[in-house]
């Protein structure tokens, strides 16, 4: 799963890298968590011309009649994304890119607390990660990971490359043709890093969540064996 991000980077470069026509208002962010704002980027509905808006990060489908569901869908899978009832509608029709200049994912270290792992883009200054909104909800699509994430989960969010975010955010192109984007990122496409527990918490929200730490992290010596 991806369940959380930062966004740090300036607004003016966010814009830039996105082609947007106006440079949004935006705060630097070191640890969004499911249920805060997130930024987005679309298609105006009676455009080609990207907008950023925020959304709140937990997709909450039309047909639904209790919003609290979107605390459950904070992440669609790429393998089913296109039949599932929460998402597919959102798939067809309302496809968004997820500005990031990083995510965390946490690694099992036996019966010490989980290492958290900053992932960030190697050459880019920032991830495109594909995603669904609805409304004012969104959510992120998710896949199998790529060799270097495996060491640290299963699953990673799905990072669009930028001749992929035409056809993604044009709401008239067959979404049944869009799947094969859906796929891991290139190995050499992510820097991974481990950094402290203080990012577990999603009331803190500074620089310090996204410090490295030494390589092994919190626990050098299983790092070692």
């Amino acid at each position: 799963m991806c369940g959380r991000i930062t966004l740090s980077t300036p607004a003016k470069v966010v814009a830039e890298h996105f082609g947007l026509n106006e440079i949004p208002r935006l705060s630097p962010r070191y640890n969004v968590a499911p249920g805060q704002p997130v930024a987005v980027v679309r298609s105006r509905s009676e455009g080609p011309e990207r907008i950023l808006a925020m959304h709140t990060w937990g997709l909450v489908p039309r047909f639904a009649k209790d919003p609290t569901v979107g605390s459950r869908l904070i992440n669609a899978r790429a393998e089913t994304v296109a039949t599932r009832p929460a998402f597919r509608d959102a798939f067809r029709q309302r496809r968004c890119l997820v500005p990031a200049d990083g995510f965390y994912e946490w690694q099992p270290r036996g019966r010490n607390p989980k290492q958290p792992y900053h992932i960030t883009p190697v050459a880019e200054a920032l991830f495109a990660i594909a995603g669904l909104f609805e409304r004012d909800t969104c959510t992120l699509l998710t896949t199998e990971a790529n060799e270097p994430m495996r060491a640290v989960h299963a699953r990673m969010p799905v990072l669009l490359p930028r001749e992929a975010w035409e056809p993604w955010l044009d709401p008239e192109r067959d979404p049944d043709r869009l799947l094969a984007l859906l796929v891991p990122s290139p190995a050499d496409a992510l820097e991974l890093h481990p950094v402290g527990l203080r990012v577990n918490d999603p009331r803190n929200d500074d620089v310090e969540c996204t410090r490295r730490l030494p390589e092994g992290g919190l626990f050098p010596e299983l790092f070692s064996r």
